[in-house]
């Protein structure tokens, strides 16, 4: 109990750092993420938890499988995606997958309250409603195609610090 307690420490405190780096410098730094993978590897892999190392490694790759293809076409930065990554390290893939799941929930809320806060109410529920009938009725992307507005970027480490903490939700009340 008391070496989840640290680790799951260890993995806010990782959070909470990677969240005001990212609301400062737009970027989710390397020395953020690639401890925070590296000592869940380790932790699972030499922990009494049962886990193994194999836990870990799957919550890795599930953590950078889930964000990839939003990096890919531009939808968010690459630290981003380590940082999920190297949360799945320590959390295991269930709980990524959780973390991701209210992640993109939030994510949308948090877009759709940029949006409104820059471009309005009407003109946020106008967009919405183009792009979505674009994407379901039509089968095509018209956001590109939009009046392009000057919106603020997303920093989406916000967003995975949030789902991951109410993705372990239970877990957490459990050990702190």
């Amino acid at each position: 109990m008391t070496t989840q307690f640290v680790m799951h420490g260890v993995l806010l405190v990782a959070l909470v750092g990677a969240g005001i780096w990212d609301v400062h410098s737009s970027r989710v730094p390397n020395f953020v993420t690639f401890p925070l993978a590296f000592v869940g590897l380790v932790f699972h892999t030499f922990s009494d938890s049962g886990n193994g190392i194999l836990f870990s490694v799957e919550g890795l790759g599930l953590g950078f499988i889930l964000l990839i293809g939003f990096y890919i076409y531009g939808g968010m930065g690459a630290g981003d995606v380590k940082l999920l990554a190297a949360v799945g390290a320590v959390v295991g893939p269930t709980n990524v997958f959780m973390g991701f799941l209210f992640s993109s929930l939030l994510g949308g809320l948090y877009a759709l309250a940029i949006m409104g806060w820059h471009l309005g109410l009407a003109q946020t529920a106008e967009r919405l409603k183009v792009i979505l009938v674009s994407m379901v009725l039509m089968k095509i992307n018209v956001a590109d195609s939009l009046e392009q507005t000057v919106l603020p970027k997303l920093r989406y480490a916000l967003v995975i610090g949030l789902g991951t903490l109410l993705g372990q939700g239970v877990h957490w009340f459990k050990i702190f």
